[in-house]
Order: C-alpha cells, then structure tokens, then sequence
C-alpha cells in the first residue's frame, strides 16, 4: 500500500457577488509548483442559493422519515452541477484518474453541498475521497503551529457530556475498543457523561485525536457560530479562536454531533450559503487542526455510531481518512439503503490522502543496523563525489540528524541538476527521495508519484525554509 496517493486540488474563491476565480492543480510533486493558471467564472448567486436550499431541504426531509428522495437529490445535484461549475472544471473533473479531491474554498463558500453535486453518473461525494480546506487572507486567521501527529497517535473520547444520550456511551465503548487493539494508537482517555467546559478545556491540547459524541449545534447571533453542549455549558467557536496559538490542538477531530460541519439550519431556512459561515468545522481548521469529519445534518444515533466505528476501523488498519469515511458510507448505504440518503451526512475537511502510519524505521528493531547505516552515511559525507555527498546528508536527515541540512544545502546545484527535464532517470528517482525527505523534515506532506518533480524555485525555497527552521 503507498504511503502518499495522487490527488486534485481546486482552489475555489469567491471573486465577486456572481463570480468565482477557480484554480485547479494536480498534486504531482512532492512540492506544488510556484505558477498556478486560474480562471474567473461567472454563476448565477441567486440561483445557487435556490438549488443549496432544495438539497438541504430534501436532507432535512430524508432525516425525518421521508423515502422516495433519491431520484430529485440526483436531479438536483445535476442542476447545481450545470449552474455553478465552468465547463473548463467539468472536463478536468470527468478526466481525474484519481479518487482524492481537495476543495480549497472561501470561507463565503462553506455552505454549499459540494459533494452533492451530480456530474450525471454520480455525487462528486462518493466518485471523489473530497477534502474540504478553509481558505482566508484573514491575517488573525494565520493558522498557527500544526500537530506532528506521530505514531502511536493519543486519542481523546467525549461522549454523552450532557448526560442524556445513552447511544453515545455505547459509541465511545465500540470506538475505544478499536483503537486500543490498533500498534497505531497509544493512550485513549475516555471522558463519559457530565463533562464539564473545564474538563474538555483541559484535555484539549494533549490529544492527537479528538472524537465527541454529543450535541453540536448551530450558534445565535453574536456568539461566533457553532458550539458544542456540556454539562454546564456551551464550548463556541469564539472560545475556540481565543485559544488559537496558545494550544496544541488535536490533528483530527471527528465531531459527530449535529450540524457540525457548517450552519446548514440557517441555510435551509433561508439565509443566504455565500455569506460568511463561521462552523465548528471551519474554526478548528484555523486553529491547527489538520482533519475535521462534521455532519451536515442532524445525525441519527445509529448512522453516527455506524460512521465512526467503520473509520476508525479503517484508519486503525493504516487506511486513508477519505477511504476510512468512503467505508462508512458503504456501511451505512448497506443497513439503511442508498434512499435514506443518511449516507450523506458526513463530510471532511482535510487532506483525504492523509493516514496513520509507522515511522519509516519503525520495523528496524536492531539498533546496531541503524548505528552502522548512520556510521555509514556519516563516512560519505567526507567523500569527494557530490552526489554521494548529497545522498548520505539526505539519508542522515530521514534518521532524525537535522545537523546536517547546511550540508545538503552546499549540495543544492547538485540537486538541482537532477531535476532537469533532460536528467537521466535514475537521477529523476535520487531527485524525489531527497526532496522527500526534506518535505518531511520541513513538516509538509510529501505527495504524489516517485517520478514526477517539482520546479528549481520550490526547491529552493524549501531548503530556504529548513535553513531558517
């Protein structure tokens, strides 16, 4: 199984009333090039905001009891595929040979049901492993350090805080069993019934993994939007932001509670899906964190508990986080039927491509084949061939020695001359892992094939980075 997965990236922004500036790009380097094309596509604000609202009415009414709907979700999915996206996207978008797909959006954009729209064969939800990411030039939206998120991952349970959802205590059981069984999670701590604003406040920044199990609910005016419900009060997005770079927030968060992911109640009852949406989602992300699974509607204790148990039972076994919610989607489809339309409750926000993974050294128990590799590689750096040079300080770096970044610095031109289109192959090859692991040591996310490069300048720019770091 690769450990990195080739996805799209749609960077969607909201250019003006009735126009949207969209540029696409395709994760095939290591690093994303310096130089994006994008275009500015006109679209019907009106419009957009009658067909959001029929879809989320159709939840809405789906989430009550109502069967029969899924043939008016595919053609409203349809309609809202042909209004809103340009043709230009449509063909990239039927042309993917990929499953995982990145939405970059606006903030103003939150609210529209992207993974519901329908290119004619099926719901870009469940064609695509869709990652929603919250753009903003917001300067008090800088996001702040990230977690590591290094295995084995400590994982944080909050079920039934307000002490009236009995379903969730036996969610937090199932969850708890899973990842306790899994070599990728450590320590899980389980907070169950009466969970007070302190005690979640002070659990907060020690965790990897954040689950809750509760009521989640759109906020009122004036108090920042979403909010979680404990035992003697309210947790709101404005509390979230207070805490922004002063605490470590967990790197995936799975809130499965109601209305989590974006002010969908609001929307369905006539507000307008272009404003600016401030959600529990969309806050965490500005605040550090890497993943968000949220619902988009109320969510039935049964199809919560089945969503959970069937990603963290993917995620535990190494998966995706876009496989792991793809499965639960299945396993709701399985019990409740693709009519109930309950399987679309669920959307990330993240990278989809991302897992739970060992450290590459991970399995190399024999401390003496590390102590003679680094004596090795230490040996090759005094060499007088600059490629070896160069590899040696790259393969000390992926054993943890940062020391040695000003020596692959002197090594750059080299580096550099691997990445020429005209570079033999086998130099194409030595040029990824290198980069690989000074995208790792940087604390990116190295993606897409060994093959394929990135340009001079994001190179350059990386070392810059590490240099400063």
């Amino acid at each position: 199984m690769p450990l990195t997965e080739q996805k799209i990236t749609l960077q969607i922004l909201l250019q003006s009333a009735d126009a949207i500036r969209v540029t696409p790009s395709k994760d095939a380097s290591v690093l994303e090039s310096t130089v994006k094309p994008s275009r500015v596509c006109p679209f019907h604000s009106g419009l957009v905001a009658d067909r959001n609202r029929e879809i989320l009415s159709l939840l809405a009414r789906a989430n009550a009891g109502a069967r029969g709907l899924l043939p008016e979700l595919v053609r409203a999915g349809q309609a809202f595929y042909v209004d809103l996206l340009p043709a230009f996207l449509k063909e990239k978008l039927q042309e993917a040979s990929g499953r995982s797909l990145v939405l970059d959006l606006d903030r103003a954009l939150l609210g529209i049901p992207w993974e519901l729209l329908h290119d004619g064969e099926d719901f870009l939800g469940r064609r695509f492993h869709i990652g929603r990411k919250v753009f903003s030039l917001d300067q008090e939206d800088k996001m702040p350090r990230k977690r590591a998120m290094s295995v084995p991952l400590s994982a944080l349970i909050v079920a039934d805080p307000a002490g009236d959802l009995p379903a969730a205590r036996r969610e937090a059981e199932e969850v708890s069993e899973i990842l306790e069984n899994s070599p990728l999670f450590g320590q899980v701590t389980v907070l169950v019934g009466d969970v007070s604003v302190r005690a979640f406040r002070d659990e907060l920044g020690h965790h990897d993994v954040l689950h809750y199990a509760g009521h989640a609910e759109a906020g009122g005016s004036g108090d920042g939007g979403g909010r979680l419900i404990l035992k003697d009060g309210v947790l709101t997005t404005g509390m979230l932001a207070q805490l922004r770079g002063r605490v470590d927030f967990p790197g995936l968060v799975f809130l499965n509670g109601c209305s989590s992911s974006d002010d969908t109640v609001r929307l369905s009852a006539g507000g307008d899906p272009l404003s600016d949406v401030s959600s529990l989602a969309s806050s965490l992300l500005l605040c550090g964190v890497r993943h968000v699974i949220g619902t988009l509607w109320d969510v039935h204790d049964d199809v919560a508990r089945l969503c959970a148990t069937h990603c963290y039972e993917q995620l535990a076994q190494g998966g995706t986080i876009g496989t792991a919610l793809a499965a639960s989607r299945e396993a709701i489809i399985a019990a409740h039927g693709d009519d109930s339309l309950l399987w679309a409750d669920h959307l990330l926000y993240g990278n989809p491509t991302w897992r739970a993974a060992l450290p590459a050294n991970a399995a190399l128990d024999d401390f003496d084949v590390l102590d003679g590799l680094e004596q090795k590689y230490r040996r090759e750096l005094l060499s007088t061939d600059a490629p070896t040079r160069l590899l040696a300080a790259a393969m000390l770096l992926r054993l943890g020695d940062r020391s040695v970044v000003p020596a692959l610095a002197r090594e750059l031109e080299t580096l550099l001359s691997w990445l020429a289109p005209d570079a033999p192959q086998r130099e194409h090859r030595r040029a990824a892992l290198v980069v690989q692991t000074l995208a790792t040591a940087a604390g990116l996310e190295p993606s897409g094939p060994p093959d394929q490069l990135p340009d001079a300048a994001a190179v350059r720019a990386l070392v810059v980075r590490l240099l400063r770091s």
